[in-house]
């Protein structure tokens, strides 16, 4: 039976309480990744793609010799009948699980959820904060989206050259190897002394924010998704400069 709480109005300058309007205004668990490392990428696109609709879709890497973070993957997914500004198709969830025989298998090692606003704004590559730490150097992971979309409006993945690498599964769980590869980029979390955030990501993909810099690292772009139980709020603009002072912002 759902119940409706009595809200009270909070009390200025008091600590909030149960049946207050402001008792759920606490800390939000935010993940800022910087500009990381390339540690591993696909071979070149094939021009053939494989759906979401109605499969979930993996694709296995190797961490390199030295690599034990990742920080953000950057996949070629884009988007069939989407919009930037109206969810026209469910968010899209990108998990990390550990390798057995070449197809996903454990636990969930890192999540991300991005809007499809999101994805059909992401320019060729779409960028997925995917932040893992402890992981073995040398070592096969999988790279797992999940079964999102329905007839008319859905994403996909492309195909790589590779013979082989990628799997499917009807539910997420049960996996078949297929003989072709999906495209990816594997970035690590060493930003150096980079101090630009390329994405901003709030509560698991709830709000993502990403950057864009321009040749002189100034601010380019900015982009913001927001999925709430009404839908998903978009706001992105783009920022103009000349002799390195901001001249317009769209």
């Amino acid at each position: 039976m759902a119940i409706s709480p009595a809200w009270q109005p909070a009390v200025v300058g008091a600590q909030g309480t149960a049946g207050h309007v402001n008792q759920f205004l606490v800390g939000h668990e935010s993940t800022v990744s910087y500009g990381g490392t390339l540690q591993g990428s696909s071979a070149p696109g094939s021009g053939v793609y494989s759906s979401t609709q109605t499969q979930w879709l993996s694709q296995q890497f190797v961490t390199a010799a030295a690599q034990t973070t990742v920080g953000y993957v950057r996949l070629q997914i884009s988007d069939v009948g989407g919009s930037p500004t109206l969810a026209l198709i469910p968010s899209l969830t990108v998990e990390l699980y550990a390798d057995s025989l070449g197809l996903p298998t454990g636990p969930v090692l890192a999540s991300a959820t991005v809007t499809g606003q999101y994805l059909y704004s992401q320019p060729w590559w779409a960028t997925i904060p995917l932040a893992a730490s402890g992981l073995t150097a040398g070592t096969p992971y999988q790279i797992v989206t999940s079964m999102a979309g329905a007839a008319g409006h859905y994403y996909v993945w492309q195909h790589s050259t590779t013979a082989g690498g990628s799997g499917t599964s009807p539910d997420g769980t049960t996996w078949t190897a297929n003989s072709f590869g999906l495209m990816y980029q594997i970035f690590d979390q060493n930003g150096g002394a980079s101090t630009m955030p390329l994405i901003l990501d709030e509560d698991n993909g709830l709000r993502v924010t990403s950057f864009t810099y321009n040749a002189s690292n100034q601010l380019a772009s900015i982009s913001t998704y927001t999925t709430s139980s009404a839908g998903t709020v978009a706001y992105a603009a783009s920022l103009t400069y000349s002799n390195g002072l901001i001249t317009g912002v769209g």
